[in-house]
């Protein structure tokens, strides 16, 4: 009987062991794969001494039994501590220092592509932010966002042709972002002519879940939905894409009081190529995503009867990721980046404000936060040494956080010619939602445990620092 047990127990963590290095070769984790199929072996040969070597039945089981008392060990829960379990005010510092709303001006796109030397705007900023001229004006010089696009692959132009060409549906959509029932009849060829009809009066419970539907049905992977808080809405205009300078410094409207929040998962085999071009072209396809989502969402939002705004990057109003935490779809983690559930960083985000009555999402906690304190595999990857490696967060804008350091990742940016994505590509919860995987995502969820050891184990199997992995072929660069 102690020998079939022991076999048993045996087979069970030989097949898991095959199982693993069979989703690291998927992956291109020659690390990871070379240590699953050497515990393979190790099991395999064990599972023989266990039939044909009866004196090592009784240590062994007792050794099984530590290991297994051991894994009970992960069944002990978490406190309910995490900051996201109370949306993204949780992030807010406890030291009542004051929180400083965020102006869209002050962002980096926005002083790279939308001050113009000479113009009016360009005067008018500088003389608020004299410290940030040189520095801007030097990156000014060396071209937009990206500096020269792909650079970091010579510019290779099937590519390149591929990230501008995808960024091109969110400029043509950017100038519908927002709708009224007024606005959305005007705009459709099939809408009926006339008086604009009253809202479509229905339950939020209701609303709902046909709201949610609708938006996977187009094409997001992640949805939730959140009431507007409104200081994760930017206080001024900052970026102009249509020539409506008028529109630079002005105050933002109030936000509408709910959001449907929309991530898009990007591909795991074109992030992994991260810094190089089939990243960024995979970050300029989802942003294309986003932007036709949001901008069905927002009319369809308007035919119902009620107002809308789209967010995507050729219109946000609001701070996606503030947004993504009230709505459940996950944690904010060290890199700035949402780490969302199954998917990790390796999401793009989006959101609808509205005002038709919906039903809320509770926030989650996924364990990211306590994992991020102990992994630092982006920062130590981080090509520009933006993200900080320390395991206390500072307190910045009112806000207790690990502040990444944007110019200097702005400046890599236009040095490559792409988004970067290192940071995104090397996080352990960017990796595909399958196996293995979701067993350590489930842990992680319910164990404390498991927020502890497994960040340690992590960088044991498959090391600390980022290498990219080859493209595949038709994304191949010379």
């Amino acid at each position: 009987m102690l020998t079939w047990l022991l076999s048993l127990f045996n087979l069970v963590v030989l097949i898991m062991a095959l199982l693993f290095a069979h989703e690291s070769r998927r992956e291109g984790e020659v690390r990871a794969q070379k240590i699953g199929l050497a515990g393979a072996g190790f099991h395999f040969l064990l599972g023989l001494a266990i039939l044909f070597l009866p004196g090592i039945r009784t240590p062994l089981a007792w050794l099984f039994g530590i290991m297994l008392a051991f894994s009970a060990l992960l069944l002990i829960p978490p406190r309910k501590t995490a900051r996201s379990l109370k949306g993204a005010a949780g992030y807010l510092a406890a030291d009542d220092s004051p929180f400083v709303p965020f102006d869209e001006r002050d962002i980096s796109f926005a002083r790279n592509r939308c001050l113009i030397p000479g113009s009016a705007q360009y005067e008018a900023y500088y003389r608020m932010h004299p410290e940030r001229k040189e520095r801007d004006d030097q990156r000014r010089e060396k071209g937009g966002p990206l500096g020269r696009p792909g650079s970091i692959d010579g510019g290779y132009r099937p590519n390149v042709s591929m990230l501008v060409s995808s960024f091109e549906l969110p400029n043509m959509l950017g100038s519908k972002a927002r709708v009224d029932p007024d606005s959305a009849g005007a705009q459709s060829t099939y809408a009926a002519r006339g008086e604009t009809p009253p809202p479509f009066s229905m339950e939020p419970e209701k609303a709902t879940p046909i709201v949610k539907a609708w938006a996977r049905h187009l094409g997001a992977d992640l949805v939730g939905i959140c009431k507007v808080d409104p200081r994760w809405a930017y206080s001024h205009k900052g970026e102009i894409h249509y020539g409506e300078w008028e529109e630079w410094g002005r105050e933002i409207p109030e936000p509408l009081p709910y959001a449907v929040v929309v991530a898009t998962a990007m591909d795991s085999e074109m992030v992994a190529t991260a810094p190089h071009t089939p990243a960024v072209v995979e970050s300029g396809y989802n942003y294309a995503r986003g932007a036709y989502i949001t901008t069905i969402l927002s009319q369809w939002f308007g035919r119902m009867g009620y107002r809308a705004v789209a967010e995507h990057n050729r219109h946000y109003d609001m701070l996606m990721v503030p947004l993504a935490v009230d709505a459940g779809l996950g944690e904010l983690g060290r890199q700035g980046y949402l780490i969302a559930d199954k998917f990790g960083p390796r999401v793009r985000l989006f959101a609808v404000q509205t005002d038709m009555p919906l039903v809320p999402d509770m926030p989650v906690d996924l364990g990211a936060e306590k994992f991020c304190e102990r992994c630092l595999k982006c920062a130590e990857s981080c090509p520009s040494r933006s993200i900080p490696r320390e395991r206390r967060k500072t307190v910045e804008r009112g806000l207790l956080r690990w502040k990444l350091n944007d110019d200097d990742c702005f400046d890599y940016w236009g040095k490559v010619g792409t988004d970067c994505c290192v940071c995104m590509a090397v996080c352990p919860f960017s990796r595909p939602y399958r196996s293995i995987h979701k067993l350590v995502r489930y842990l992680l969820r319910r164990s404390a445990l498991a927020r502890i050891l497994f960040p340690h184990l992590d960088n044991l199997i498959y090391g600390r620092k980022w290498k990219p992995r080859k493209p595949t072929e038709w994304m191949a660069y010379p």
